[in-house]
């Protein structure tokens, strides 16, 4: 599987909270204001935590506009055992929720490495799935793996040059902009 890697904060949706890079306490960050409204309530069992990109605070690229219910995008499903769920599974867990996912960008086989290399040069190449510039994209196994084995199971690749600024966004945040919300 590869996925596009989006621009925003990866976030962790878990007993009805939010979370931030942290799992220690749920998140109260202002730029969390979406996902709360409109996920987080969703994802209610304890031995469910749900992962995605939350694009509401702009980083470093804006994308086109968005609906609020699409700030948030799930990549990841880790289960009561630890291991990350099957692709499909998060697709699945998703869609009965209604709760947007990454950008599917791939689904198959690499014969190669070169292939590989080729396909993520091209793929950096590609703007955004949802408008703008990509940040880069992730390749995961399809099928369900053990937590322990994450390091062997995921790769992440981002466009050169990504991050260009010094500050850190959060110093001047500002929210994405929103389908049908003035500028």
């Amino acid at each position: 599987m590869v996925t596009e890697k989006l621009d925003g904060g990866n976030t962790l949706l878990h007993a009805g909270k939010v979370y931030s890079r942290s799992v220690s306490a749920p998140s109260d960050a202002k730029w969390m204001a979406m996902v709360k409204k409109h996920h987080a309530w969703k994802v209610t069992e304890p031995d469910v935590w749900l992962y995605g990109e939350d694009i509401y605070g702009v980083h470093s690229i804006e994308y086109a506009p968005v609906p609020e219910r699409a700030t948030f995008h799930a990549f990841a499903l880790r289960e009561a055992d630890g291991a990350f769920a099957a692709f499909a599974d998060v697709l699945e867990y998703a869609k009965q929720r209604d709760i947007p996912v990454v950008p599917v960008l791939f689904q198959g086989r690499f014969r190669s490495v070169a292939e590989i290399s080729a396909f993520m040069s091209r793929a950096h190449d590609d703007p955004s799935s949802l408008g703008g510039e990509r940040e880069g994209v992730v390749m995961r196994l399809a099928r369900r793996f053990p937590g322990a084995r994450f390091q062997d199971c995921v790769c992440k690749s981002v466009r050169p040059g990504h991050v260009r600024t010094d500050e850190h966004w959060t110093r001047k945040w500002r929210p994405c902009r929103i389908v049908g919300r003035a500028a």
